[in-house]
């Protein structure tokens, strides 16, 4: 029903616990969720700490003009589309590693006795396999779920920094891809107001 409803403010956090993040992915074909707040599907891994910046939706949509004989603008066609989603990875363990760079640029080693746990990434032209992916957010009972079926990192936008006065963080653009639906992203709302029974 239209009119006004606070309910349907949303102020986005991550919806995480302390052991489980607010970021997954799966493979591409996993069960897709259909609503903001059903649990993923177990084929979905969840990710660590993602930075205060959260999680940005950018839709680009290119149009051409379709004109009348008097040069008027009658309709407008899509001539390009493209859907991302940038966000930062602020926990560096293997799971960022692994999708930002590809598994096949990843090694870890095990904790011993003279160093802890260790990490490398190694970075070339390869782009890391596409996934799908889901976001979790709360705004109290309210819940919002971005979900892409197939999407992959294909951009590190900005520079990541290495200093002693900030978190080192790996900013990460999610190209999303169509699902063969004509779709690319997804974005579930669930204001949370339940009927009594």
């Amino acid at each position: 029903m239209a009119g006004i409803n606070s309910a349907q403010v949303y102020l986005p956090s991550p919806d995480q616990t302390a052991s489980v993040g607010a970021v997954f992915v799966g493979a591409i074909g996993s069960t897709a969720p259909t609503d903001a707040r059903t649990a993923l599907d177990g084929a979905f891994t969840s990710g660590g700490y993602i930075s205060e910046s959260g999680v940005s939706l950018n839709v680009s949509r290119s149009t051409e003009s379709i004109k009348d004989w008097s040069l008027a603008t009658v309709r407008k066609a899509i001539t390009d589309f493209d859907g991302t989603l940038s966000f930062e990875f602020l926990q560096i363990d293997q799971f960022a590693a692994t999708e930002i760079l590809g598994a096949a640029n990843i090694a870890t080693a095990a904790a011993t006795q003279t160093s802890g746990s260790a990490l490398t990434m190694k970075i070339g032209p390869q782009l890391p396999t596409a996934k799908a992916w889901a976001f979790n957010m709360k705004d109290g009972e309210r819940r919002i779920r971005i979900y892409v079926p197939n999407g992959q990192i294909t951009e590190i936008p900005s520079d990541v920094t290495f200093v002693p006065n900030a978190a080192n963080i790996w900013p990460v653009t999610l190209s999303c891809y169509d699902d063969g639906t004509g779709h690319s992203i997804y974005v579930f709302y669930d204001d949370g107001q339940k009927v009594s029974g």
